[in-house]
């Protein structure tokens, strides 16, 4: 039964299940329903076959046309009284098929309709019920069974529109659950879709740009630096430096892309501009000096080898974002920056005592301790972070120069 689908699951409509099973429950209502109105209630064959097409076909019309098939289901329902003869064998007013297809049109409207269609048509069927049995003129001598079969009738019909009612409710909601969660695996995909591609940039951005702005600009700058240069070797540089131009270009709108924040102004700023590199993490530590943050370098890089571009910059990046977290939740405390460039590894360490405020929390830093731990990732390296026991914060990052 789970696998019968009484509708579309694309469109929502009533599939072709429904429309067959409807229609043989009224063709087989109205095979019975016309001699059984013929016979036992003296209805002429002629009407009682018209009468039976119109309420049994109100079934399948319910789907398409509810408010035709409760009109229709209703005057069938009243005109059946006034031609029947009141009888002590047959139920009256309500034959056994009669009341089966109302009950089976309140039932498809309360799955196809607004709710208040069923109820509507099932207090209309009992005020039709008792206004037959209180305008019959042998209400006195069959009073009882006419009472018992409308009783019968309302109880039988309310509650299959209850049931009715409730299953429609159900599937609505359960309806609704599934759309919520093809919404929520729609953003859920869309969120990792735009972490990639956070990741992708932060990559590209790291391991390419700073390689290619370092080719552009020796290449533009070798004429000046060699004066002896012939002028097909000048060329060349120059066609070199062109292209690497060219492919800056495109990869910082690649960038601009995958962000989704880039635009043409901020690309052809930064055309030229190479990425930071370790030897100017001083310049950075006197520039938040100067701005009022009472920070201090230890440097110990011994001579001027550089490490990898990729290192470089994560290493430049972490301090950078740690001195903006201190300025950010510790403004004015004391900060100690320390760099180290050991033969496998370049250690970098950012500390900072409580501030006037009072102590920080775990929790600073967010979006930025996140970018931090994942530029070392990228690298290969390890990070650390967290409150100091004196109520200040450190950032420990350890990169490893080979693999």
């Amino acid at each position: 039964m789970r696998n019968l689908k009484f509708t579309d699951p694309i469109t929502g409509r009533p599939s072709l299940l429904l429309w067959i099973l409807l229609s043989a429950l009224a063709v087989a209502l109205c095979a019975v329903s016309v001699p059984v109105h013929t016979v036992l209630y003296g209805i002429p064959l002629a009407i009682a076959f018209g009468v039976g097409i119109v309420q049994m076909g109100s079934i399948p019309l319910a789907i398409i046309r509810p408010r035709l098939a409760i009109v229709l289901t209703l005057v069938s329902t009243l005109v059946l009284p006034e031609l029947s003869r009141s009888s002590v064998d047959a139920p009256w007013p309500w034959s056994v098929s009669s009341m089966l297809s109302t009950i089976a049109v309140i039932s498809v409207l309360a799955f196809t309709s607004r709710w208040t269609y069923p109820l509507l048509t099932w207090l209309l069927s009992v005020a039709v019920s008792i206004v037959a049995i209180a305008t019959s003129p042998t209400r006195y001598d069959s009073l009882d069974p006419s009472v018992t079969n409308s009783i019968v009738y309302i109880a039988i019909s309310g509650g299959a529109l209850a049931v009715a009612l409730l299953l429609a409710q159900r599937r609505g909601i359960r309806a609704q659950l599934v759309q919520e969660r093809q919404i929520t695996a729609t953003e859920q995909a869309k969120r990792e879709l735009v972490e990639e591609r956070s990741r992708i940039a932060r990559e590209l951005h790291d391991v390419v740009a700073h390689g290619m702005s370092v080719i552009q600009v020796q290449a533009t700058s070798a004429k000046y630096r060699l004066p002896d240069m012939s002028d097909e070797v000048a060329a060349e540089f120059d066609d070199i430096g062109a292209t690497a131009r060219g492919a800056l270009t495109e990869m910082r709108q690649l960038l601009g892309v995958l962000r989704g924040a880039a635009t043409s102004d901020s690309a052809e700023a930064a055309e030229l501009g190479p990425q930071p590199t370790l030897f100017e993490i001083p310049a950075l530590v006197e520039t938040s000096r100067r701005a009022g943050v009472p920070v201090s370098l230890v440097w110990q890089v011994a001579g001027d080898a550089a490490p990898p571009a990729s290192v470089a910059l994560t290493a430049y990046r972490i301090v950078q974002e740690s001195l903006s977290n201190v300025v950010r939740h510790a403004p004015g405390a004391d900060t100690t920056v320390t760099v180290e460039q050991g033969k496998v590894a370049v250690m970098v360490t950012v500390e900072n005592r409580a501030s006037q405020s009072g102590p920080v929390t775990d929790d600073r830093g967010g979006h930025g301790l996140m970018g931090m731990r994942e530029r070392v990732q990228l690298v290969g390296g390890r990070l650390e972070h967290g409150v100091t026991s004196e109520g200040g914060y450190r950032v420990a990052a350890s990169l490893p120069i080979t693999s």
